[in-house]
């Protein structure tokens, strides 16, 4: 008897089932929101509206994993660069983002997420990135401020 029961636990995991839908509270929906508002920036190449929009305090670290260490000034020093390097004069043809987790300790907000962009080229090219990132958000005087995040393409590992 005792070995049907765990036979019947065992695989009752493996019969689909319908997961449950995620809520957000209104506060992490804003997070995710703001996320979205971010990321449609990077998307429409131009750096003004980046700007406004991600709002990026001057000190902010990043960290795209295959870069040898986190960059201090991410978006102040690096904006041309990393513009030129999610467009590469490319057409954004798609873009996701799916949230995974959102908790905001006070005036500060972590979002964990997947991304998936399509890029296509001049030659009718698609190129299909998918990366799991982690964003830092800060809230002063009313607004978030982006301080922090790292990024790291699907499948690859840290050293």
């Amino acid at each position: 008897m005792r070995g049907v029961f765990f036979l019947t636990a065992t695989l009752a995991f493996f019969v689909p089932q319908t997961a449950l839908a995620q809520h957000w509270t209104a506060e992490e929906q804003e997070i995710i929101d703001l996320n979205q508002s971010c990321w449609d920036a990077w998307a429409s190449e131009d750096l003004g509206q980046v700007r406004r929009t991600c709002n990026d305090h001057v000190d902010a670290r990043g960290w795209y994993t295959p870069d040898a260490a986190p960059e201090i000034g991410w978006f102040g020093n690096n904006a041309e660069r990393r513009m030129a390097a999610f467009g590469s004069g490319d057409e954004w043809i798609y873009w996701e983002i799916r949230p995974l987790s959102v908790r905001i300790f006070g005036d500060t907000a972590l979002i964990h997420f997947w991304v998936t962009r399509t890029h296509e080229d001049s030659q009718g090219n698609q190129t299909t990135q998918t990366q799991k990132q982690l964003n830092i958000w800060q809230q002063a005087d009313g607004s978030w401020t982006w301080i922090g995040g790292m990024a790291m393409p699907e499948g690859a590992r840290v050293r």
